[in-house]
């Protein structure tokens, strides 16, 4: 159909793959409930670890260099375990850290 149109958009079969595996999950649970900051931040959370885990059996012995989207993407990884990688990445490394809230005691 999208091809019978000449300036129409077309995605590409990874996005189509990713898109589909994603309304999987959202609709495994029964889509957004709550705020609309509740939904940006469980979509956050999905996107974090789709591109930190690591890829499967076969991709890594059909000889594939790398062993997640993170290391695909940026040429390295900090550690071979996915889950140091998430948070070694997510921490910034101290950069840009925001103070802790003030308390007032009594």
């Amino acid at each position: 159909m999208a091809y019978e149109m000449p300036g129409c958009y077309r995605t590409s079969n990874q996005i189509d793959r990713l898109m589909n595996y994603q309304d999987r999950i959202l609709d495994d649970m029964q889509y957004f409930h709550g705020t609309i900051e509740a939904a940006r931040l469980q979509m956050r959370a999905h996107a974090l670890l789709w591109n930190f885990h690591p890829y499967g059996r076969r991709k890594l012995d059909g000889g594939s260099d790398f062993r997640s989207p993170f290391e695909a993407l940026n040429g390295f990884s900090f550690n071979i375990n996915w889950l140091h990688n998430l948070l070694l990445a997510g921490s910034l490394n101290g950069y840009r850290t925001v103070s802790p809230p003030c308390y007032k005691s009594g």
